[in-house]
C-alpha cells in the first residue's frame, strides 16, 4: 500500500534547523539572461523552440533532416503536451521518453492495396524483414532508415515500395510507408542529398487540426522570467535526499500557456517513488513522515514563479518559522496531500519552462522560469510583522532510541506572529497585472526536546 506525501508544514528536522529571526528586504525582479538559456534552440524562420528533452531527442535522432523545423511550442492537445514539427508531431508524457505520433499509419489509415497487406515474409534475399510490421526495406530506403535513426525515427515499415503521385506537384514517385514518415525517392538526385526525401506529415495533421493552428504562429524567443535559490544547510541526511529527489522531478516540466500547474499533483512522492521518511513534529509529537524537506522545494518554486511574475492561484504559508525560509519572512509554501496545495497558472502567451538543480555541497536548490518575456516587471513590499506572540514552555518527549541520558533539542522555539508579503506586478504599460498579499499566520514555536532513558 502506497504511503502518500505529508508535507506538514510544522516539520522540525534536526536541532539546527531553527535559528533567530533574520531580518528582510524587498527587492524587484527584473529579466536576466543565464547559462541555462542555451538549452533551448530558436528557429527564427518559424518562431518557435526546442528545450530539454524534446530538443535531446530532436538532435540525437536526426535533427532538422528528419523531422523538419517546429511548427508550434510545446503545447496541450487532448490532454496531452505535444509539439508539432513539419515532419513530426512530439508527444511529452511525465516520467517517459520522447515518443512520436505515428503520422505514417494515420496517415494512410483504411487503404487495403496489396502494398499495405501484412506479408509472411521477405520477397528476396536483399531485403530485411521486419516480423513486426510484415515488411521490408532494402536499398536507398533502407540504407535512409538505417542513417537516420530507424526506428527510434520513422517506426517499423507498414507498407511495401509502390508508385504514388506526390500531392503536392502530382509527379509520380517511388514511396514506402512506416509508423512515423513517408519516403519518397527522387532518382533524379541518386547519391546526392535529397535522394530520398520524407513527407511533411507533421504540417499536414497540423493542418487537420483546426483548433492548434493558432499555436503556429511566431512567438519570440524564450529567455529567462524569473528564477530563487533557498538553502538547507544543517539539514538531515532523509531531509536532503528527499530535496534532491523532488528537485530533479520538477527539471524539464512544461506548462502550457493558460494551464494551472499543481504542485501536489505532479507526481508521485511515496515510498514506492523513492522518498523516504524522516521525524516531524506532529500534533505535539514526534512521528515519522514520508517526504520530509518536501517544502523547500515547494516554496524555491513559489518565489521562482513569483519573481517571473506568473499568477499564484494557490498558496499557503507554513504554520510555524521555519529558519530556511527566513532570509524573507512570508514568503514560503507548504504542501500536504491531499488537502494544501502549492497552485500557479501560466498567464503569458508562451509555454513556460522549468529547470532546476540542487548542489548538495552548497545544500542550496535552485528553480528557474523560462518563457515569453512581455515585459512584466515584479516588485516587493514588506514583510509587515504584527500581532508577535512568544513560545510557551518547551516540550519533552521520551524517545526510547536514544541512549541512556541522551538529550536532542529538535526545536529551538520562537515567536508566532502575522506577516503581509506584498507584490505586484506591472505591464510595460504601467497597467497592474498581479497586486498580491501574501498572509501567514505563524504560530509560536516552544522548544522541542526529546531524551533518552534515564532523564528525570
Amino acid at each position: 500500500m502506497l504511503r502518500r506525501l505529508l508535507l506538514l508544514p510544522l516539520i522540525a528536522m534536526s536541532a539546527a534547523l531553527i535559528l533567530p529571526v533574520a531580518s528582510a528586504r524587498a527587492e524587484t525582479t527584473t529579466r536576466t539572461t543565464d547559462a541555462r538559456a542555451s538549452a533551448f534552440r530558436y528557429f527564427a524562420d518559424t518562431g518557435h523552440s526546442i528545450g530539454f528533452k524534446v530538443r535531446d531527442f530532436y538532435e540525437a535522432n536526426g535533427d532538422e533532416a528528419v523531422f523538419g523545423k517546429p511548427l508550434t511550442d510545446v503545447i496541450s492537445e487532448d490532454g496531452m503536451r505535444v509539439q508539432y514539427f513539419e515532419r513530426a508531431r512530439f508527444e511529452l508524457r511525465p516520467g517517459a521518453p520522447v515518443a512520436l505520433t505515428r503520422l505514417g499509419s494515420l496517415y494512410i489509415e483504411g487503404r487495403t492495396e496489396p502494398a499495405f497487406q501484412w506479408q509472411a515474409q521477405s520477397p528476396g534475399a536483399d531485403w530485411t524483414f521486419f516480423p513486426e510490421s510484415g515488411h521490408s526495406l532494402t536499398g536507398a530506403f533502407r540504407y535512409y532508415w538505417q542513417m537516420h535513426g530507424g526506428v527510434n525515427a520513422f517506426g517499423f515499415p507498414v507498407s511495401e515500395e509502390l508508385k504514388e503521385a506526390n500531392p503536392t506537384n502530382g509527379q509520380t514517385y517511388t514511396v514506402q510507408y512506416f509508423e512515423r514518415a513517408r519516403f519518397e525517392y527522387h532518382p533524379e538526385l541518386a547519391g546526392q542529398a535529397g535522394e530520398v526525401q520524407l513527407m511533411p506529415l507533421g504540417r499536414w495533421l497540423l493542418n487537420q487540426h483546426p483548433n492548434v493552428q493558432k499555436y503556429a504562429a511566431p512567438m519570440p524567443q524564450l529567455t529567462l522570467l524569473g528564477q530563487a535559490t533557498t538553502g538547507y544547510r544543517t539539514s538531515a541526511s532523509e531531509r536532503e535526499f528527499n530535496i534532491a529527489r523532488a528537485t530533479e522531478m520538477f527539471d524539464g516540466v512544461i506548462v502550457a500557456p493558460g494551464e494551472e500547474y499543481s504542485f501536489a499533483n505532479s507526481g508521485d512522492f511515496s515510498e514506492d517513488a523513492g522518498f523516504v521518511d524522516g521525524y516531524a513534529i506532529v500534533d505535539g509529537k514526534l512521528e515519522k513522515v514520508i517526504g520530509g524537506g518536501l517544502c523547500q522545494v515547494s516554496t524555491t518554486m513559489f518565489r521562482a514563479v513569483s519573481n517571473a511574475g506568473l499568477a499564484i492561484t494557490s498558496r499557503t504559508g507554513h504554520t510555524y518559522v521555519v529558519y530556511f525560509y527566513e532570509n524573507i519572512l512570508g514568503f514560503d509554501a507548504t504542501v500536504f496531500t491531499p488537502y494544501v496545495d502549492f497552485r500557479w497558472r501560466n498567464d503569458t502567451s508562451g509555454p513556460v519552462y522549468i529547470a532546476t538543480s540542487s548542489d548538495a555541497q552548497a545544500a542550496t536548490v535552485t528553480f528557474q522560469v523560462y518563457g515569453v518575456d512581455d515585459g512584466r516587471t515584479v516588485s516587493y513590499r514588506g514583510p509587515v510583522i504584527r500581532n508577535v506572540v512568544q513560545p510557551g514552555k518547551p516540550i519533552w518527549q521520551f524517545d526510547p532510541k536514544l541512549k541512556p541520558g541522551e538529550v536532542q533539542q529538535l526545536v529551538h522555539g520562537r515567536a508566532g506572529m502575522d506577516v503581509n508579503y506584498y507584490r505586484t506586478v506591472t505591464m510595460p504599460n504601467g497597467a497592474i497585472k498581479h497586486n498580491d498579499t501574501f498572509f501567514t499566520h505563524y504560530k509560536p514555536w516552544e522548544d522541542y526536546y526529546t531524551y533518552g532513558p534515564g532523564v528525570r
